[in-house]
């Protein structure tokens, strides 16, 4: 691929990341817009149609829906987002507060159920015994709810057991800290294990079954050798769905969050849809497109760098 062709792929995808953000932002302003007056909302049910209309005023809502659309979208594109009316604290501010404690449970987990998924599934690809084990594992994991994952977690390792905390916040200190997200983040890297064994299981089976393999073992190549060739085959695969991950370490679970009592990304969220606040759910949806995007195109050149295959698909 010349220099031409690059400029043009990456023109491609800034003028699709604009576009998918600017989406995003007018989708959840039409949301709030539809679906109810966040100014209704914010007061009650009992609240009278005077004190509606004069918070609707104070928050900007009097004027035309195309008009705070336009803002809406502008302000998304600019990363100027808007101060949390019912917060009183700026939208961005509050995002990076509650960053922290979620990637203090999200990364490791995220880490540790990578770690698990690459070496379960390529044991699988190469052994049917531990493949089927895993197999069986993987489709409890999938068919049980996070909430059971969560409140087993949390009976049989904090009540039963008393390894862990049963709440993953607040912190104190270094050791308490480590100790207080350690559950959070082994069952975090549990809910993202199956479907990630899942994937890397069929890369390693696909890689597996290259021809080219067959003739190292018929020279007698020993199958630790042929495991290190298979590993490097399958880096694009392995880094396309990491890139596909990497934003749920930002955005966290809010289901882990809600019932470890973490005040991370994913609980701010609920709290901000059940006070409809518009200004801050939009600020978190396009922080989260935006971050999606970055990382998809991160990995894709870095797929595109580290696999001749791919390179050699995008020569004319």
């Amino acid at each position: 691929m010349g220099s031409a062709e690059l400029a043009r792929a990456a023109l491609r995808r800034a003028l699709v990341a604009v576009a998918s953000v600017a989406l995003v932002a007018a989708i959840v302003a039409g949301t709030f817009e539809w679906l109810a007056d966040p100014a209704a909302l914010r007061l009650g049910r009992g609240a009278s149609p005077e004190a509606i209309a004069a918070l609707r005023a104070e928050l900007g809502l009097d004027r035309s829906f195309g008009t705070r659309l336009l803002e809406h979208v502008w302000r998304a594109l600019s990363f100027d987002f808007a101060a949390s009316p019912v917060r009183g604290a700026p939208a961005g501010a509050l995002m990076a507060r509650a960053l922290g404690p979620t990637l203090a449970y999200a990364l490791p987990g995220f880490l540790l159920a990578t770690a698990a998924a690459l070496a379960g599934g390529l044991a699988a690809a190469r052994r049917r015994v531990v493949d089927r084990s895993l197999s069986a594992l993987a489709t409890l994991m999938l068919s049980l709810s996070s909430v059971i994952v969560v409140v087993v977690a949390q009976y049989v390792l904090a009540h039963k057991l008393g390894w862990f905390p049963a709440l993953g916040w607040p912190l104190g200190g270094a050791g308490g800290a480590a100790r207080h997200v350690m559950l959070p983040a082994l069952v975090w890297a549990a809910l993202l294990w199956a479907p990630d064994w899942r994937h890397y299981r069929a890369v390693f089976e696909h890689e597996l079954a290259a021809p080219h393999l067959d003739g190292l073992r018929a020279r007698g190549v020993p199958e630790r050798r042929i495991a290190r060739h298979v590993l490097r085959a399958a880096v694009g695969p392995v880094l396309a769905r990491v890139g596909q991950r990497l934003p749920h370490v930002a955005l966290g679970s809010v289901v882990v969050e809600q019932l470890f009592n973490i005040p991370g990304i994913g609980a701010l969220l609920v709290s901000a849809v059940h006070t409809a606040d518009v200004a801050l759910v939009e600020a978190i949806a396009v922080a989260t497109a935006a971050a999606t995007i970055a990382t998809q195109a991160l990995c894709d050149g870095a797929v595109w760098l580290v696999d001749p295959r791919v390179r050699r698909r995008d020569v004319p």
